[in-house]
C-alpha cells in the first residue's frame, strides 16, 4: 500500500534558474563604490559605475515550465529577495540532465 502512495515523479520536467538580485537604483551601494575604487587603483579602466548584486543558481524538477515560474517568482519575492531595497529577475532553462553530484 505504502508504494501506491509514493509519488511517480518521472514525468517531472529538469530545470536549470538564475535569480539575479540587485539593489534597486536609487538605494546606495556602498560595497560597489569601494570595489569601484579598487577596480580603478588596480586597473586603467575608466570604471564610471558598479554595483554589486547576487546570482542565485538552482536546479529544480517541476511538473510544469509555468509550474516552475510561478514558484521561482514566489520564492524570489518572499525569500531570496528583499523587496523593500531589491529588485530580482530570473532566467528559467529547460534540461536534460542535472550536473554530476544533483540529484
Amino acid at each position: 500500500m505504502y508504494n501506491s502512495m509514493v509519488e511517480d515523479f518521472s514525468f517531472m520536467i529538469k530545470f536549470k534558474a538564475l535569480i539575479f538580485v540587485r539593489l534597486r537604483s536609487q538605494v546606495d551601494d556602498s560595497p560597489g563604490n569601494a570595489v569601484r575604487d579598487a577596480c580603478k587603483r588596480l586597473s586603467e579602466l575608466n570604471v564610471k559605475k558598479l554595483r554589486l548584486g547576487k546570482v542565485i543558481d538552482i536546479w529544480l524538477e517541476a511538473e510544469s515550465r509555468e509550474y516552475a515560474e510561478k514558484e521561482l517568482e514566489m520564492l524570489s519575492d518572499r525569500f531570496l529577495a528583499n523587496i523593500v531595497m531589491e529588485d530580482w529577475d530570473y532566467e528559467l532553462t529547460e534540461i536534460d540532465t542535472f550536473p554530476p553530484g544533483i540529484e
